[in-house]
């Protein structure tokens, strides 16, 4: 029988194919359509996409903790206003009117992941714990300030406290723009885009340690440290 090579294939066409023309595009583009050279730049890319993964994961959980940990605290101190229940501090499973009206949709949606993944345990009652969980990325995000006078009332009166070290003269928005940066970098990630645009790619992942470092700075000492996007992005002339 036989081989591709010898049936007259070109080399890699398989690889080429299963990948499909229009994701290897960009690839080619930046290696004037060398089809070696543009393999070896996919392959290039999922190890930097990993690597980012592994800031993208350390950072998530930081920020929801930091930023739920807040949330508990002022959803405590908030009333019915038609009862005039106080309502707890678990925000995802008994919200403020705010809280809810802002988050609504996206920890419903988590408490039916959480309530699917409690499922199958001796005990199925779901907690803070597990919708906390099941958050996406999202939810964070979209609880930062921006023209909204809801978002605005809830970072200046707890969420803000969650950034202890945000510099002098920086505002909410700061913190939402950097955000920002990351959740778009984690798309690409989540979608398997290219991370070909190293300077893009930089300053996401810088907005990633100076969030990290406005929280606490032992935090971005953690991520920058653990990093290994420095090394591949340095790979990368190689190819």
């Amino acid at each position: 029988m036989s081989t591709p090579a010898q049936a007259g294939v070109a080399p890699h066409a398989a690889r080429m194919a299963s990948i499909a023309a229009p994701r290897l595009a960009p690839y080619l583009a930046c290696t004037g359509g060398n089809p070696t050279r543009a393999l070896r730049l996919y392959e290039w890319n999922i190890d930097l996409s990993a690597g980012v993964y592994g800031i993208l994961h350390r950072f998530e959980v930081i920020l929801r903790n930091a930023i739920d940990a807040r949330l508990c605290i002022w959803n405590a101190t908030q009333r019915d206003r038609d009862t005039n229940r106080s309502y707890g501090s678990d925000w995802l499973l008994d919200p403020a009117p705010l809280l809810a009206r802002l988050a609504e949709r996206a920890v419903t949606e988590a408490a039916d992941r959480a309530a699917t993944a409690a499922a199958g345990r001796p005990n199925p009652t779901v907690g803070h714990a597990d919708v906390l969980a099941q958050t996406s990325f999202g939810t964070w995000r979209f609880l930062l300030p921006d023209t909204d006078a809801g978002r605005q009332l809830l970072w200046k009166a707890e969420i803000a406290h969650a950034f202890p070290h945000l510099p002098t003269g920086y505002s909410g928005q700061a913190v939402t723009d950097e955000v920002d940066r990351v959740y778009q970098l984690r798309n690409r990630v989540a979608h398997l885009e290219p991370l070909l645009n190293a300077g893009r790619t930089q300053r996401q992942i810088k907005a990633a340690y100076d969030v990290a470092g406005w929280i606490d700075p032992e935090l971005r000492t953690w991520l920058t440290s653990t990093q290994r996007v420095a090394t591949l992005l340095k790979t990368r002339s190689r190819i």
